[in-house]
């Protein structure tokens, strides 16, 4: 039984680790993002990098700082453990808002992360991922689909603000999970 509940714990803290990965790229959260690799750790996004985890986090940082909008899911997450090692599978979707000049473009993809993980100093963390896209399309924004003006669905509160976002740090979710640390 202890066997099987220290499995759990173990394909838990794996599945957070991807989790986080998302989190830490949506919210430009480059600390974040890089605690997903163990140091020394290497990404392959062939051909767009091939290399070590931070110098993927490097280059990719601009890229995703001058894009209006990122947003990262990862389901359907597979764990094999070997000790303290493992294999991960999952899938993943990207929708990324691109503005070009006077124009706004939405890629949207999927594929698979592939990654290999090893647990040192009781830690999990990704020591390489394999990213494989299967499918990718370019859109290029209609203005006029852009707002929900007029609203295609009648607000039951009209009179009340949306909760902002942010894509760094200043987000909300971190006053919340800060919030509950204190």
């Amino acid at each position: 039984m202890e066997e099987e509940l220290q499995k759990l714990l173990d394909k838990q803290a794996i599945s957070e680790v991807i989790w986080r990965y998302c989190r830490g790229m949506d919210r430009m959260d480059k600390e974040l993002t890089l605690s997903c690799w163990h140091p020394g750790g290497t990404d392959d996004h062939a051909p767009l990098f091939k290399g070590t985890a931070a110098g993927f986090v490097e280059w990719l940082w601009p890229i995703h700082a001058a894009m209006a909008a990122t947003r990262h899911l990862v389901s359907n997450i597979t764990v094999e453990l070997n000790g303290d090692r493992a294999a991960t599978e999952c899938a993943w979707f990207v929708h990324l808002r691109i503005p070009r000049g006077d124009d706004i473009y939405d890629i949207m993809g999927d594929g698979r992360y592939l990654d290999h993980f090893e647990k040192i100093g009781g830690i999990w963390a990704i020591t390489h991922r394999t990213s494989i896209g299967c499918m990718t399309r370019t859109t290029k924004q209609d203005p006029a689909l852009a707002t929900m003006d007029p609203p295609l669905i009648t607000p039951n509160n009209p009179e009340s603000a949306a909760a902002p976002w942010s894509r760094d740090t200043d987000d909300f979710s971190y006053q919340l999970f800060s919030a509950i640390r204190d």
